[in-house]
């Protein structure tokens, strides 16, 4: 083996970490595709008149002599309404309703139906990693979810239950991708160079994100098919251009890479057999009874499952609460929407840099460092929705202003709190730690867009305040349990399965959330 490591920016394993890159986008497109199509899908003129009807035939029954007061009533409220919300639109083409009648709960069940899907394959998507080679279960993983997103215009037109039922799948399939990617790196990233490729890869997240707000909202308007459908077919087509390019330039390890040179090989072989072995004895020899009885375990995953309630509201709600509450028009919503995305990956990088600085330089404990960040990721998202509960559509601007600062601010838990505290405390465990972890995390985003439909079925303002108000007791909850219960301790049954000499593997968590 050289004395020099070779060339990083010139090589196969910084390739396929943009590769990794491009994977975690197609992902993160994909999972939330679904949340700004569905604003141009459904028919609010035909839902505001079932509501309509609805409410007139119970006004009627409880005040049959006060018709015409009620009629009054109902016009003076639209009235107003329209005078001082009245959506913005810059586009040429009038904004038209899409052609289902689907209820806010049937909304909700449809962004919901992913994430069941998602938390079911999250465990075992390790150990189908180890059985059946990484490179074998993100291939199939990212081409069944393409092909089946490109299939869902026409299941929607079908029926809705069948569009819910293949976005289920579609959550199955992407479930093992983050425990997938964890096995591939335990071959290709030396220790040296962990940081790097990781992080490259997962950045590919929140840059998904980023896409697909403003990329959805153009076509939603522009596209082909009436638009709407063009968002699915441009997303999932680009999955099936990474499956192409993945099977043609991925490998499980530098051993059957085609591409890469000798030298090359030898280094990255060297660097990671202890990682290798480490990830390994993590996913096969896990001490469960242990991992579930650890107060640090138990604390961590519930404030990241109360973080996720958070960051999961948004991904699947804030286009329509941009739209009903705020009255943004779907290119204005697009492109708004990504602007929080954009200040959370950024805080997630600040974050990582100032955590670090903090441990090295100022010597800092990781416990302290970690409660600081935490604190910073669930008090201030708390009191930015505590604040946007009382935010109308005449003041919108404020509410994109109080959206960015909630979502930027969670990037701390993601760069120097929660998700990295998982390789602290768990050590070779922490790939199997952070699968459980981040299945309970998963949780709320099947309850939370289904809890939003119910709740808003009207559409009005009031109404998302009490979704605020218990996403701020959510947050609440979290950062109480952060203060009190995080530590920086690596847990005993995490120490007594490593050598002298063995490297802790970290799981991707520092870039970007799962």
């Amino acid at each position: 083996m050289a004395d020099k490591p070779p060339s990083f920016l010139l090589s196969i394993r910084f390739m396929l970490a943009l590769l990794g890159f491009l994977a975690y986008a197609t992902q993160y497109t994909q999972k939330i595709n679904m949340s700004v199509a569905i604003v141009c899908m459904i028919n609010n003129t035909a839902l505001n008149l079932q509501n309509n009807n609805t409410e007139l035939l119970h006004e009627k029954t409880l005040f049959e002599n006060s018709s015409e007061l009620i009629s009054r009533s109902s016009d003076l409220e639209v009235s107003l309404v329209n005078d001082k919300c009245q959506a913005e639109s810059k586009d040429k083409k009038p904004m038209k309703d899409g052609p289902f009648p689907w209820t806010k709960d049937m909304q909700g069940l449809i962004l919901a139906s992913y994430f069941i899907g998602y938390f079911i394959t999250e465990i075992p998507g390790g150990y189908l990693s180890l059985k059946f080679g990484p490179k074998r279960v993100l291939a199939i993983s990212l081409f069944v979810a393409s092909l089946l997103t490109m299939a869902l215009p026409f299941l929607a037109r079908f029926h809705y239950i069948a569009l819910l039922v293949v976005r289920f799948v579609i959550g199955l399939a992407h479930g093992v991708i983050w425990p997938g990617f964890a096995g591939f790196w335990a071959s290709w990233a030396p220790p040296a160079e962990r940081s790097r490729l990781i992080g490259t890869t997962n950045a590919g997240s929140q840059i998904g994100n980023v896409l697909a707000l403003p990329l959805g909202g153009f076509l939603c308007v522009n596209g082909f098919d009436g638009g709407w459908p063009s968002i699915f077919y441009v997303f999932g087509g680009l999955g099936l251009i990474w499956f192409v390019l993945w099977i043609i330039l991925a490998s499980n390890s530098p051993d059957n890479n085609r591409f890469i040179g000798e030298n090359e090989k030898e280094y990255v072989l060297a660097e990671t057999i202890e990682t290798r072995a480490s990830h390994e004895e993590g996913e096969t020899g896990a001490p469960w009874g242990s991992i579930f009885t650890s107060k640090a375990c138990l604390a961590l995953f519930l404030v990241h499952s109360c973080s996720n309630w958070g960051t999961y509201l948004f991904l699947t709600s804030l286009p329509s609460y941009m739209k009903e509450v705020l009255k943004f028009d779907i290119k204005s919503n697009g492109t708004l929407s990504a602007v929080p995305y954009i200040c959370f990956w950024l805080f997630i990088v600040l974050s990582g840099i100032i955590g670090d600085t903090l441990l090295q330089k100022f010597k800092l404990s990781k416990m302290l460092v970690r409660k600081i960040f935490n604190c910073f990721a669930l008090f201030v998202p708390m009191l930015a929705v505590l604040a946007l509960s009382f935010v109308t559509c005449e003041n919108k601007m404020v509410g994109v202003v109080l959206l960015t600062i909630g979502l930027a601010f969670t990037g701390c838990g993601y760069g120097a709190g929660f998700l990295v505290n998982y390789n602290d405390i768990s050590g070779p465990f922490s790939g199997i730690v952070f699968g459980i972890g981040n299945s309970c995390a998963t949780v709320p985003g099947i309850i939370a867009p289904y809890l939003v439909g119910i709740l808003t079925s009207n559409q009005k303002q009031e109404e998302w305040r009490m979704v605020f108000f218990i996403t701020a007791a959510v947050y609440l909850l979290g950062g109480i349990t952060g203060f009190i219960f995080t530590t920086g301790n690596v847990e005993p049954w995490a120490l007594r399965k490593k050598s002298p000499n063995e490297v802790d593997e970290s799981i991707p968590l520092r870039g970007e959330k799962a």
